[in-house]
């Protein structure tokens, strides 16, 4: 069978980007990757069997200590699943991807996400391996980092992306991103508004990855500049203020789909592929998750635009979002303080950071809105330990970047 546009168009408006009425309405989750490298040689640590023991090895002795269910699909490494519900795996160069459940508050979901970080070190230290927070490896080329999954979704993006230049495989196999699940709310367009305005000043506040491959690159953030490079089509901000849910749908319409016509046309927009009679809803699903704009719409809003951080300082863009996004005045605030998202924002988010005269001024109100916001939300949504602790990321920050 085919697919309409229409039917397309209603399945992003009542899947992605309808209202939400949670009992939990402040709800977050998380996505930490962090990047295993051998502490004698820094060299990158395999999930795969090499001369070494792997990851994988560790994690599978590790689980069985927890009592964590393992479990691997067609022979790629595996992954584990603890009993709250957070899942350990590998992305497809080994970097490590923790992905919690849904927490409530966002004191839980800090305290747990740096627990079970502690318990991952602790183990991978007794092997001889560090696992770095770092937005994108700072010693291996890519010639040193190998494809580690070989399912077809990644074959496939690796025969894509290998395609059309190189920044494609790098941020598969060399980068390490903290991700933001928040709830889409009863007013999902103004949310949707504010965290695409937002995600430049996420960029620039928590970018941590200018070293790459044992050189410095001329972006604060390198793991920023592989996303904006690694396929237009695919990447950057999606908004359109009278029609966001049309703008989101023509944007994933007219993304390059990851699979080649028969025809030796090679590949082509997806909308082509929607007037072929044996393409199938879960090809349309498949296609979405290959999407990677800086926030992606899924049964949540998923935030993408932050290099990873130490978990130590976990608090600090957990805080920034959550005092933001989900304290009303806050809200409002930044709304006017941001306007509309501007793609001009995020590539100098990403190049120069902070040190942009605009991003730090706009990161300087900002982050006093989070704060407050943080504190009117109270002391039972994120403690008050947590909220000192994001005020002083935020005040070494702007002042490493004073203008």
């Amino acid at each position: 069978m085919s697919l309409s546009e229409a039917q397309l168009l209603d399945d992003v408006r009542q899947r992605l980007f309808a209202p939400t009425r949670s009992p939990h309405p402040h709800a977050i989750g998380l996505e930490l990757e962090l990047i295993p490298v051998h502490r004698s040689t820094r060299t990158r640590a395999l999930a795969t069997n090499d001369s070494r023991t792997s990851t994988s090895q560790v994690l599978s002795q590790l689980g069985r200590r927890q009592r964590w269910n393992e479990q691997s699909i067609s022979g790629d490494p595996p992954s584990w699943t603890k009993r709250d519900g957070a899942r350990i795996s590998f992305e497809p160069g080994g970097q490590l991807e923790i992905s919690t459940a849904p927490h409530p508050t966002a004191s839980e979901v800090i305290d747990a996400t740096q627990s079970l970080v502690v318990t991952l070190r602790a183990a991978m230290s007794d092997a001889g391996i560090d696992l770095l927070a770092r937005g994108v490896d700072p010693y291996s080329d890519i010639n040193a980092v190998p494809l580690q999954l070989h399912r077809d979704r990644y074959t496939g993006m690796t025969r894509y992306f290998s395609s059309i230049g190189p920044s494609g495989v790098r941020m598969m196999r060399q980068t390490a991103a903290l991700q933001i699940n928040l709830e889409r709310g009863e007013d999902p367009k103004s949310r949707w508004r504010l965290l695409n305005a937002l995600a430049p000043i996420v960029v620039a506040l928590f970018a941590n990855s200018r070293e790459y491959a044992g050189t410095s690159t001329d972006w604060v953030s390198y793991r920023a500049q592989l996303w904006r490079t690694l396929d237009p089509s695919r990447t950057g901000i999606i908004f359109d203020e009278d029609h966001y849910v049309e703008r989101y749908l023509e944007f994933a319409l007219d993304a390059i789909a990851m699979r080649a016509r028969d025809d030796g046309l090679g590949y082509r927009p997806f909308r082509e592929w929607t007037r072929e009679p044996a393409i199938k809803m879960d090809d349309w699903l498949f296609h979405l998750s290959t999407l990677f704009p800086e926030v992606r719409p899924k049964e949540f809003f998923e935030l993408r635009s932050a290099d990873t951080i130490e978990p130590g300082a976990l608090a600090a863009p957990v805080v920034f979002v959550t005092g933001i996004v989900y304290d009303n005045e806050s809200s409002r605030r930044a709304t006017e303080l941001l306007g509309f998202p501007s793609a001009d924002v995020l590539d100098r988010a990403g190049r120069i950071g902070l040190r942009d005269p605009e991003i730090h001024r706009l990161a300087a109100e900002l982050t006093a809105q989070a704060l407050a916001g943080a504190r009117r939300l109270g002391s039972g949504y994120v403690r008050e330990s947590h909220v000192a602790e994001a005020q002083d990321y935020f005040a070494q920050a702007l002042a490493a970047n004073d203008i």
